[in-house]
Parts: C-alpha cells; sequence; structure tokens
C-alpha cells in the first residue's frame, strides 16, 4: 500500500531535510510551497514519486486542497505542518502587512493544516508534526510576534491531541520546538539588529538533525519536544524568576548584537 506525507514549506530549508527523510521512509512525499517552482524542483530531486504544488497556507481551503490530491496518490499517514515566516524587531514597530502575515502563516496555516489532515486520515490514523520553537517556552525580545505564534502552534498541538483521544481517532499530533536552526530564513536575519538572541546561543543547529528528530518524535509517546534538551532545561527555569530571567535575557541579547556586529 502507498502512503503519503504532506510537508508545507517544503521547497527548501527544514521542510526539503523532512521530505527526504520521508521519502526515505518509504512514503510519496507531497511537497507544498508558496514558491511553486521550488517545490517542483524539491519534488524532482527527491524522486521517487514525490509531486511538489504551489500552496499558500494561509488559504484555508488550500490545505483541504492537498489533502484530497495526497489521499488520491496514497493513504495520506504523515502531515507535516513547516511552512512559517519571521520577522523581526520591537513588537509595537511591525507594520500592519508583517503582523498579518505572521499570525496568518504561523498560526492560521498550522491550524488549517491539522484540521485537512484529520479530516482526511479518519480512523485509519496518522500522525501529524507541527514545528514550532524553543521561543514558545521563553520570552525573546526583538522576536515576540514570532515568539508568539510558536507558543500558540505549542498550544494548539497539546490540546488538539486531547480532542483526538476524546474522539477516539488513532491520530497523534507532536510538536517539535527546536532552537536556532541554519535556515535562510535566520541567515537572512545577520544584519537586523531585532534578530539579536538568534546569534547569541550556541552554534545553529543543522536543517539535517532537526528532521531526524522530528522523524523519532512522530514515532514516539511524547507529545512536544524541544531541542537541543538541555536548552529546554534552562528556559523553563526562567519561569521560575521571570524578572531575573529577562536580565539574563537581556545579556543574551548584547551578545548577540556584538555577534552580529563582528559578521
Amino acid at each position: 500500500m502507498t502512503t503519503t506525507a504532506v510537508v508545507t514549506g517544503g521547497g527548501r530549508g527544514i521542510g526539503l531535510a523532512f521530505a527526504r527523510h520521508l521519502a526515505d521512509a518509504g512514503h510519496l512525499v507531497v511537497l507544498t510551497d508558496i514558491d511553486g517552482a521550488a517545490a517542483q524542483r524539491a519534488a524532482a530531486e527527491i524522486g521517487r514519486g514525490a509531486v511538489g504544488f504551489r500552496q499558500d497556507v494561509r488559504e484555508i481551503a488550500s490545505h483541504r486542497e492537498i489533502a484530497e490530491k495526497a489521499g488520491a496518490l496514497g493513504q495520506l499517514t504523515v502531515w507535516v505542518n513547516n511552512a512559517g515566516v519571521l520577522f523581526a524587531g520591537d513588537a509595537w514597530t511591525h507594520p500592519d502587512e508583517e503582523m498579518t502575515t505572521i499570525l496568518d502563516v504561523n498560526i492560521r496555516g498550522v491550524v488549517a493544516g491539522s484540521a485537512a489532515a484529520i479530516a482526511q486520515m479518519g480512523q485509519a490514523g496518522g500522525v501529524i508534526l507541527n514545528i514550532a520553537s524553543l521561543s514558545a517556552l521563553t520570552p525573546v525580545p526583538g522576536l515576540a510576534l514570532y515568539a508568539a505564534t510558536k507558543a500558540a502552534v505549542l498550544s494548539y498541538t497539546t490540546s488538539v491531541q486531547g480532542d483526538l483521544r476524546h474522539a477516539g481517532l488513532p491520530i497523534r499530533v507532536r510538536a517539535l520546538c527546536p532552537d536556532v536552526v541554519d535556515t535562510r530564513m535566520v541567515t537572512s536575519r545577520a544584519e537586523d539588529p531585532g534578530a539579536a538572541l538568534l546569534f547569541a546561543g550556541p552554534k545553529p543547529m543543522s536543517e539535517d538533525a532537526v528532521a531526524r528528530a522530528g522523524l523519532a518524535l512522530m514515532e514516539s509517546r511524547q507529545i512536544f519536544r524541544v531541542m537541543p534538551r538541555w536548552r529546554g532545561a534552562l528556559v523553563r527555569s526562567v519561569d521560575l524568576a521571570p524578572a531575573f530571567g529577562l536580565g539574563m535575557v537581556a545579556l543574551m541579547r548584547k551578545l548577540g548584537d556584538r555577534r552580529q556586529a563582528r559578521t
């Protein structure tokens, strides 16, 4: 039986890494991206029947269309809500378009994608992986909008898993919360002063490492996972003393400023 796996934002970066690993695991991969040509190139690179489609994840109906296409190719068993955007700067300075875009892509896209996947999978079951962020768990000055959307993704994931259990549907929903990853979304902010915290920590993780961790999480009983794990333990300590934690974050932001300046 052919099984299909959908990856949004699959034209490059983390999404493409997920698509490669899912194809290696035997799935026929359906990649979507706002850049349709990139999705098609990625599908051609992966081969093994992979297909690429243009999709704007802000359009709710588009997720149902992708789910139907994936279902026509085989049994939909995996859906990765990976598409996302990042804007940096003081929270009150973002223009209307940035506020609308980040909320619609990072939250609406995940909610609509999950709903479409659940409807298509039904009693046959499957797994949905939502890409959140370490920022979902801690204050991230300069990235307040991004952090808020990822906190919403994490909350949505855990709540939906409860709904699925109540409904008796054999579908797992998981959220991966990685620290900074070496993607174009991050490197393009190297000169953006609002993104200093992205450059204050250890060396960014590789896209491949994130994909491998995501696939392991999908098979796990754990609902969400922070990577690396030690960073999760560190940021949770901020909750114990928020005022002290914000002071530490301010120091890290200054470190990020200096690293950006050197870059």
